[in-house]
């Protein structure tokens, strides 16, 4: 009986490697600056001057801190190839409760005035604190929320959280969404 436990072990052991090795595989590396390659692809396993974060310990971080949640995923546009007399009518956001929705915010090299509008914000949501916990996301294998976080700890902010598994990972968990309309630069 211990040998056919010690092999279930030892065989699980094996699987929790491999897996941790594939993961990290197919983990790029952080770049040094914000990433301008496709927005879906593989992100890192860290953000330099940040902190990742993941569902159950997010869902933890919210109920006994009053963190900012800024969502930066894009907005949906209008199909090119859409006939200007049918009607378009996006699916309704939903985001974490709480979220401030600000799309493009994210983006590698964003215009400057949505950059403006991204600091001043962020300084509005937190109080202009510094120190306030920040949580940036958007969706699953998606450079923009690393972006956004990334900019907020260039912005000075000291407490920020980037949460990889997106909405998706918080819906996954059966967590609250709520719908959230978008804002952005004037």
């Amino acid at each position: 009986m211990r040998s056919i436990v010690r092999a279930a072990f030892v065989a699980a052991v094996a699987l929790v490697a491999a897996v941790t090795l594939a993961s990290a595989v197919t983990a790029p590396a952080e770049p040094e600056g914000f990433w301008n390659g496709p927005v879906n692809a593989p992100v890192p396993h860290t953000i330099k001057g940040g902190k990742l974060v993941h569902t159950q310990a997010l869902a933890a971080l919210l109920k006994r801190k009053n963190a900012v949640v800024i969502d930066v995923s894009n907005a949906p546009h209008r199909p090119e190839n859409l006939p200007a007399s049918t009607t378009w009518l996006p699916l309704p956001h939903r985001a974490i409760p709480g979220a401030v929705w600000i799309p493009g915010a994210g983006l590698g090299e964003p215009p400057p005035n949505l950059d403006e509008y991204f600091r001043e914000r962020l300084a509005k949501a937190t109080g202009n604190d510094l120190g306030k916990p920040l949580v940036l996301y958007c969706h699953q294998q998606c450079w923009l929320s690393w972006n956004g976080a990334k900019r907020a700890i260039q912005y000075g902010y000291r407490n920020v959280y980037w949460y990889p598994e997106g909405i998706e990972g918080w819906r996954k968990a059966k967590l609250p969404t709520t719908v959230v309309q978008p804002e952005g630069a004037p």
